[in-house]
């Protein structure tokens, strides 16, 4: 396995500022691997904040470039609610990576908080990827069969994917997904990953929990019925990726946030250009907290 972790985000608007905490965070547990971030956007990345970013990423002995994402490429591609068209940008990372085997693509919302080398040595065997299965809330465990899959034990989180490119160009993982994208764009409720459920749920390895340590892992009693409780367990006591998933409070950059990790979200923000954190959903300006760099 090559000494380099390929790791890669997708990012718009005021999300740059947060990118950058969890972009801290990998470098801060790459262990003995060099870090390559690929940085994708749609364009429109302010050249200030741009730039920052990259010297943030350099000062840590890594290296960043930046991929745009063209309008041409998503057209057709469904955006429903509160979903961007930037969820869509990691389907094209065969194609915008060409010399690059594998790659780590991780949510902004996410925070290593342990060695990464395990993960990125992983071995995927005949598997287009690497993703810890969903925990589903009690409501939503449905999903899965109203999609066509055999069942919630099936369907994964995509916060945290670890992608065989090779394999993804050689059996055009990227052409499926459009086309399973365009015909059922209707029926899909969280759009990029129920296609990338009906695509590649029967080739992926299933990676612990620790490696997508979900809100939903530390807080739901349905994942000891989805890991087992030794694995719940591990992945509580010593999670290596921890994700945020869910709506506004569920952020650590919320006012309202109360998730366990909130604190190390704040430390690594202050490590970096944009330190002062004036926090989301607060009642009103002269009770926002703005967390300053101690």
């Amino acid at each position: 396995m090559p000494g380099t972790l390929h790791v890669s985000c997708a990012v718009e608007g005021r999300y740059l500022q947060h990118s950058a905490a969890m972009l801290h965070s990998v470098l801060s547990h790459a262990g003995d691997l060099d870090v390559h971030v690929h940085y994708l956007h749609g364009g429109g990345l302010p050249e200030g904040d741009a730039a920052r970013l990259a010297a943030m990423v350099h000062d840590a002995g890594g290296a960043l470039d930046y991929l745009m994402v063209t309008p041409q490429r998503l057209e057709g591609l469904p955006v429903v609610d509160e979903f961007t068209a930037a969820m869509w940008h990691r389907i094209f990372l065969p194609e915008l990576l060409p010399e690059v085997d594998r790659v780590l693509y991780v949510d902004v919302d996410t925070l290593a908080m342990d060695d990464l080398g395990p993960l990125w040595r992983t071995d995927l065997g005949e598997s287009h990827l690497g993703a810890v299965t969903n925990v589903f809330q009690h409501n939503h465990v449905h999903r899965p069969a109203e999609l066509g899959l055999r069942g919630p034990e099936v369907y994964f989180n995509s916060g945290v994917l670890l992608m065989d490119l090779d394999r993804w160009r050689r059996d055009d993982i990227t052409g499926a997904l459009r086309e399973v994208a365009t015909k059922r764009g209707d029926t899909l409720a969280w759009p990029d990953q129920d296609a990338l459920n009906l695509v590649l749920s029967g080739s992926r390895t299933a990676l612990h929990p620790r490696w997508n340590t979900m809100n939903a892992v530390l807080g739901f009693a349905l994942a000891e019925e989805v890991f087992g409780a030794q694995a719940v367990a591990e992945a509580r006591a010593r999670p290596g990726i921890r994700h945020f998933e869910g709506p506004g409070p569920n952020k650590p950059w919320h006012a309202a946030c109360e998730q366990p990790g909130r604190e190390a979200y704040l430390a690594h923000r202050r490590a970096t250009p944009w330190p002062d954190v004036e926090l989301e959903g607060a009642p009103a300006r002269s009770l926002r907290r703005r967390l300053l760099r101690r």
